[in-house]
């Protein structure tokens, strides 16, 4: 589900802005139907179209709309420059990323799986690339040390909604809407990612540490156990330097699972075997019996 349309949708609606029309992914997106059912549970239309939103049916049917203004969220296709005239003052598009850095589709994994500090949203005016518009609001925010993709997603989808309010409430009382083009250079790139993803103790257990919030909750970050892949949930490390072979389980008893990385060690504090089983560690260790030697690679 297009959680950040989701919301933005429901909020916009909720503080009285008309909405002429609702463009959902194409049909053969998975998120299609959902998010097309919620936007006529709002009682509002819904131009649905197979492929491309870009077809001269569907930009047609916008611009007889004679809408003041569009408002992109989770559209992850590129729009052309007809589709972008079809309103008066263009679209707005919610990135959740300080732009110019990490333009692309996934900006939650990369800033978290990179260490960052901060970051932030942007809203910016939509142009025939990605993300690439002129910016019209930001806001930055601190990156907890524990931050997940899921608390990030979450984080990020309010703050947008709550600035996109903003500015249409100031695009309603000026009829204008201010902005600035983007710095130029090179910035931090967020392309999509694969949803298995193995982790590599060879990186170190801080980078493995991070991979692991940067995954949790819609993504698989895996180790393999006895040759079947063991996602973990959440885990913790210490710093302590050793000569010991990395992915070897050198502790496995009570609450506690010690497993060696290229530097230190990480301690997984929740698992999932298969689609199924879900564990804290006491009980995985005790379901499947491991013990200190085993290897998780």
């Amino acid at each position: 589900m297009p959680d950040m349309a989701t919301l933005c949708l429901d909020s916009i609606v909720k503080n009285g802005f008309e909405v002429a029309a609702v463009i959902p992914p194409p049909n053969f997106n998975p998120t299609a139907k959902n998010f097309i059912s919620f936007a006529k549970s709002l009682n509002l239309e819904v131009f649905d179209y197979d492929k491309s939103p870009n077809t001269q049916d569907i930009i047609e049917k916008i611009a007889a709309k004679n809408a003041d203004i569009g408002v992109i969220c989770s559209f992850n296709y590129k729009l052309s420059k007809d589709f972008l005239n079809t309103t008066k003052t263009g679209y707005i598009n919610c990135h959740p990323s300080l732009l110019p850095m990490y333009r692309g589709a996934n900006p939650y994994f990369h800033i978290i799986n990179n260490g960052e500090k901060t970051s932030g949203v942007t809203l910016h005016f939509a142009d025939e690339n990605f993300d690439t518009g002129e910016i019209i609001a930001q806001k930055g925010f601190l990156v907890s040390e524990k931050e997940t993709i899921g608390t990030l997603f979450n984080r990020t989808n309010f703050m947008i909604s709550d600035m996109l309010l903003n500015v249409l409430n100031l695009y309603n009382d000026t009829g204008k809407i201010s902005s600035k083009p983007q710095p130029e250079g090179e910035y931090k790139k967020a392309p999509k990612i694969q949803n298995d993803i193995k982790i590599d103790l060879n990186n170190g257990v801080v980078a493995a540490e991070r991979l692991i919030r940067a995954a949790n909750p819609f993504y698989n970050a895996f180790l393999n156990f006895r040759g079947a892949p063991v996602r973990i949930l959440y885990s913790d490390y210490k710093l302590q330097n050793h000569n010991i072979e990395q992915g070897i389980a050198t502790k496995a008893q009570g609450d506690c699972l010690e497993i060696s990385a290229k530097d230190w060690f990480i301690y997984p504090k929740c698992l999932q075997c298969g689609s199924w089983g879900i564990f804290d560690i006491e009980n995985f260790i005790k379901v499947f019996r491991v013990s200190a030697g085993e290897i998780f690679n």
